[in-house]
């Protein structure tokens, strides 16, 4: 498995804490810091939720839709690469279909935690005997940069490539940043390549809302283990109980947003950094954003990042869709 070395990663992590804790303006966190181990499976559990619909609906897509994702690509056999894997659950439905046209199939998820890559190609081995998986514990772009390069070097690795980015991932993007991303995920893309991303579509506020406060409390404790995990790895003595989980849609910008809330006026130590904040009672720390989506604004993203909008995907309530994009 190829990883980005532990020092790097959690450099960047200090200083993202340091930066965005210590700004006299809103207070933020890179929600892709939520992803240790147990945010992994917390987020996992907020997925099991009744009201977390995107999960539901976009495993629904994928077990309707597999077969023609699959022969999209003709009789040519096919490589997978995911952004964003996890536990590849629904990424499984791609699999078995895949296997049951070609004798062997080529996977390669690309995730941030390095603890839930090995727990998910143990598992995935153990059940698909012809899938041959190699982990990418990294950034997007750059795993698909390594996946790219494995590929090249070794012959019995068909060329031809889908990328699966599932779970909406793209709406924690802004607007602006996602064509950026998107155009440099093109620029690794080759011709006969596709580009599968699932996208939350614009619906009711008391829907989006329920979605990000299920009645459980998963959603607010996968929140909370952002200070968890900064207490542990940057030595930081954060009190979660005084702090508050908020999420709500806001509808000038068309997203949910996803806060922690200081319950009083408080200052939090951080040992790795040396160094003290100040909060303030009421005081947020934004920790993620979930823009939702038109078709007509779809086509518009693939229009702005240079691809073709080969395909929408959408289920009866038009609360979701599994777009595909091909290089134009």
């Amino acid at each position: 498995m190829y990883n980005t070395s532990e020092s790097q990663l959690d450099e960047e992590f200090a200083q993202n804490i340091k930066e965005g804790l210590g700004t006299r303006s809103q207070k933020r966190v890179n929600p892709k810091y939520f992803y240790d181990r147990a945010g992994s499976r917390l987020f996992e559990e907020i997925c099991r939720q009744p009201e977390y619909y995107p999960w539901q609906i976009e495993a629904a897509l994928l077990r309707q839709h597999s077969r023609e994702l699959v022969w999209m690509h003709g009789k040519k056999r096919v490589t997978i690469i995911e952004l964003g894997s996890g536990s590849s659950i629904k990424t499984r439905i791609l699999l078995q279909e895949l296997l049951l046209r070609q004798p062997s199939l080529y996977y390669f998820p690309v995730d941030v935690s390095q603890a839930i890559l090995h727990e998910t190609i143990t598992r995935l081995s153990a059940d698909f005997p012809n899938l041959r998986t190699e982990g990418i514990s990294s950034e997007y772009i750059i795993g698909v940069d390594k996946a790219n390069s494995l590929i090249s070097n070794d012959c019995q690795i068909p060329n031809n490539k889908l990328i699966i980015f599932l779970g909406s991932s793209i709406g924690n993007f802004e607007p602006k940043e996602s064509v950026t991303f998107l155009r440099n995920l093109r620029n690794k893309m080759e011709k006969n390549d596709n580009l599968l991303v699932g996208i939350d579509l614009h619906k009711n506020k008391k829907v989006l809302e329920a979605a990000y406060n299920d009645q459980k409390g998963m959603t607010a404790r996968f929140n909370l283990n952002l200070l968890t995990r900064i207490n542990r790895e940057l030595r930081g003595e954060f009190n979660p109980e005084c702090f508050t989980h908020r999420a709500f849609y806001n509808s000038s910008h068309k997203r949910i947003e996803m806060h922690l809330v200081s319950t009083i006026d408080q200052e939090v130590y951080v040992g790795r950094l040396g160094q003290s904040f100040s909060f303030d009672k009421n005081e947020t720390i934004h920790t993620e954003n979930s823009y939702k989506y038109s078709i007509e604004e779809i086509e518009q993203m693939a229009e702005d990042s240079q691809f073709m909008l080969k395909r929408n995907f959408v289920d009866k309530k038009k609360w979701f869709d599994l777009a595909v994009f091909s290089p134009a």
